[in-house]
């Protein structure tokens, strides 16, 4: 009788882990599919990258038999987002060379509303943007219930705080669970490990490293920053040392610096245009200082070079500010009549730009009253034109019905991604802009109320 001898040999084992590396854009291919659940095949496909907050078109594409395909372009690791048929019909995911067998990246969707409904195989940094995203989707519908509850002030500011520490906290497990990898990096430094100490809080940030732009990392923590360390009641000039430590540390990278530059430009001049006090110039002062200072000036010495594009845009910013001349509207009014605010301009003393939509519900409080007035009101020297941000034309066309709005209506029916709203950096509704007759901005009112009274001053 034989006896066999059976020989174990352990092996050592590995964890595996990819190492995320810096600063690297590779040619990537994005496709993907619709499963058999989706009756219909047909539609576009819409590729956007995300850059802080906003997101850009990088292309589109027609869906073929279930099948979509970009072409293959050049792509650094960031995020991204794919749009089926609108933007509003839209699902986010992570591109980063390392975590890809061959340089592509393929997406199966199950459903019509895809936003959650696709899967990514073989990919850890899309695991981790899936589990972290429905965590916060599930934080911020418990944030919503605290704002509308009774309790106090404190109360709720004590619940948000801890509900957003406990989705920080999660970003961290996620980040040690999955070591090395872009998205993870991100969401472990949502929060500052050195909150309390203002030369330290931006040290565990890589700002060498221009992908960090293709997330929302930057704005969450310039934003923070500034907030807690603005010290504006000790100190006239505390924003402006904010600001001038943001781009100590951010001209390390061209690319890194610019996109500080605008994004603390934007934020400057997005609050004073949705700020409820009067008159308050800080915000334009801190506009200039940005652009006088870091965009048209040297405040970054012979580290940066503003290019063309920032300075481009920076004076889009001055367009929009008292005494300039701010873009250009040539559209289709309700009745499908051209309209023109250059003409309409040198006919009145005063041309009114309007920004509201009907599902506003400050707009529909103020809105149908000023029409009233405006509607009674003899030999008017000025005219108003109202630019709506509406989504759906019948909505929209039975609201100034309704309301009796007899002055000039226009609607590109793309809400804040209307063109027009883009040309004037629209946030918030209503925003007003009161035109002379040369076209210049002479007041940005907060209210109708305002508006009247400035308006019955200068008759």
């Amino acid at each position: 009788m034989f006896k066999y001898l059976y020989i174990f040999t352990l092996l050592p084992i590995f964890v595996i882990s990819q190492e995320y590396q810096k600063n690297i854009s590779e040619i990537i291919s994005v496709s993907g599919s619709l499963t058999e659940k989706m009756k219909s095949k047909n539609g576009k496909m819409f590729l956007y990258e995300r850059i802080g907050n906003e997101e850009y078109l990088l292309d589109s594409t027609n869906i073929v038999s279930g099948k979509f395909n970009f072409e293959k372009r050049k792509l650094f690791t960031g995020e991204y987002k794919l749009a089926f048929n609108n933007l509003n019909n839209s699902l986010e995911f992570v591109i980063n060379p390392s975590d890809l067998s061959d340089n592509s990246i393929e997406i199966e969707i199950n459903n019509y509303r895809i936003k959650n409904n696709y899967v990514i195989q073989n990919s850890i940094e899309n695991k981790i943007k899936k589990l972290y995203s429905e965590k916060e989707e599930d934080v911020q519908s418990k944030i919503k219930l605290i704002k509308k509850s009774q309790k106090t002030r404190d109360q709720k500011i004590q619940e948000i705080n801890s509900l957003k520490n406990e989705i920080f906290q999660y970003g961290l497990s996620l980040n040690n669970e999955f070591p090395g990898t872009y998205y993870g990096m991100i969401i472990s430094k949502m929060q500052s490990p050195y909150p309390n100490v203002s030369h330290l809080y931006f040290n565990d940030i890589d700002f060498t490293d221009q992908c960090i732009v293709r997330s929302g990392l930057l704005p969450t923590r310039i934003q923070s920053y500034i907030q807690k360390f603005n010290d504006y009641k000790n100190n006239k000039y505390g924003f402006h040392d904010a600001i001038d430590v943001v781009m100590d540390y951010a001209k390390k990278n061209e690319k890194v610096a610019e996109f500080c530059m605008y994004n603390m430009l934007d934020g400057f001049y997005n609050t004073g245009q949705t700020s409820s006090r009067d008159n308050d110039k800080i915000w334009d002062n801190l506009c200039d200082y940005i652009m006088n200072e870091y965009i048209f000036g040297e405040g970054c010495g012979d580290d940066i070079e503003p290019s063309d594009l920032l300075k481009e845009r920076a004076q889009d910013f001055k367009k929009l500010q008292i005494g300039s001349i701010p873009p250009n509207i040539s559209a289709k009014d309700i009745n499908n009549r051209n309209f023109n605010l250059e003409n309409i301009c040198k006919k009145n003393d005063y041309t009114v730009i309007m920004f509201w939509a009907s599902h506003c519900n400050h707009c529909m409080a103020e809105m149908p009253g000023f029409a009233n007035w405006y509607n009674n009101t003899p030999n008017r020297n000025f005219e108003i034109v109202a630019v709506s941000l509406d989504g759906q034309k019948s909505k929209w066309e039975k609201t100034v019905e309704e309301n009796n709005f007899n002055w000039t209506n226009i609607c590109q029916f793309k809400v804040y991604k209307s063109p027009i709203c883009l040309d004037y950096k629209i946030k918030k509704t209503p925003s007003i802009f009161v035109l002379n007759n040369n076209m210049e901005i002479v007041l940005k009112p907060k209210s109708t109320n305002q508006l009247r009274s400035f308006l019955l001053a200068n008759k």
